[in-house]
């Protein structure tokens, strides 16, 4: 097969609008289709306009991710332990997020409505990365 070069050939428009140039349109016909696809092009698309505002704002909070694993803190100023019970390793506030990794026993807490945990829970606040334990209560 032997290719051709053919000049009078006109670059398709824009994806999702028709091809209205081609070899065999007129002038005018190319005119018109140039303009169509240059208006086409300027103004943004309904997927894109929906897509932009469907984005968080920069000062919207982002939530933590919760399941399995994935928690939050509840309250602030929350000590985290080096053991259950322990020397003070770091500080928690709800919106830290934290990462869950096992469960321990320790010193009896008595928590914010009126019931009491021996539960101490070893998580990572994922804002500062101060791996602690955390009384049950806090989480």
């Amino acid at each position: 097969m032997t290719m051709r070069k053919t000049p009078g050939l006109k670059p398709a428009a824009v994806l999702g609008t028709p091809l209205l140039a081609s070899a065999f349109a007129s002038p005018s016909a190319s005119a018109s289709a140039r303009a169509a696809s240059a208006s086409v092009s300027a103004r943004p698309s309904a997927s894109s306009a929906s897509a932009a505002s469907a984005a968080p704002s920069a000062v919207a909070a982002r939530a933590c991710e919760t399941g399995g694993p994935h928690t939050d803190f509840k309250g602030t100023n929350i000590n985290m332990r080096s053991t259950p019970g322990g020397n003070y390793a770091g500080t928690a506030n709800q919106g830290d997020c934290a990462y869950w990794y096992q469960t321990d026993s320790g010193p009896r807490v008595q928590c914010p409505g009126g019931t009491g945990t021996t539960a101490w829970h070893l998580v990572q606040n994922k804002r500062t990365g101060v791996v602690g334990h955390v009384s049950a209560c806090c989480l």
